[in-house]
């Protein structure tokens, strides 16, 4: 039987099913698996360097190496795309790569991504920590990590006591040492 263009299919038949669906597994394939990049989320935004060096600049000012890039991108990616919107905030994060960048070729004539040794990358991120452009950074990081629920298992907390009807009952009361 064949339709015009104007009639649309009442069912989902087995093929469409399997030819969507497939689809949409595919496209979470290539996200979940890292051919997409955290750093290509937020390119369209500010760029691919700058996504990237921001990448790298938050795994080094909240170092968790055994936590994914996606819970850093998680964080960074709702920043590059108010900064899609917000040319002030665009601004700060274009400069503040670029400042990252002009100290890193001043101390290891290189680019902060190129440079191989964390300390000398820290050694670069403490030459602008009191900039604006790094507070942000770092304030954002923080909150969007540390007040991930997701994550505090794998950093030992067990959330918050009050909610939880505060620390009797729950291994505090068996400390020794008090």
């Amino acid at each position: 039987m064949k339709r015009t263009s104007k009639e649309q299919p009442t069912d989902l038949g087995r093929r469409r099913f399997l030819g969507r669906s497939g689809i949409a597994v595919a496209g979470i394939g290539i996200i979940s698996s890292g051919l997409l990049t955290p750093a290509a989320w937020a390119a369209s935004a500010v760029g691919e360097h700058a996504s990237a060096t921001l990448l790298r600049m938050a795994r080094d000012i909240y170092p968790h190496d055994t936590l994914e890039n996606k819970y850093y991108a998680a964080v960074l990616t709702p920043l590059a795309r108010k900064a899609g919107k917000d040319m002030a905030l665009k601004k700060m994060l274009a400069e503040g790569v670029k400042a990252l960048d002009q100290r890193s070729q001043q101390l290891f004539s290189r680019n902060f991504l190129e440079l191989e040794h964390e300390s000398d990358r820290v050694l670069v991120l403490r030459a602008i920590e009191e900039s604006p452009f790094f507070q942000r950074i770092k304030g954002d990081l923080m909150m969007g990590i540390y007040n991930n629920p997701e994550l505090w298992p794998r950093f030992g907390y067990g959330g918050s006591a009050w909610q939880k009807g505060g620390y009797i009952n729950r291994g505090y009361d068996k400390i020794d040492w008090l």
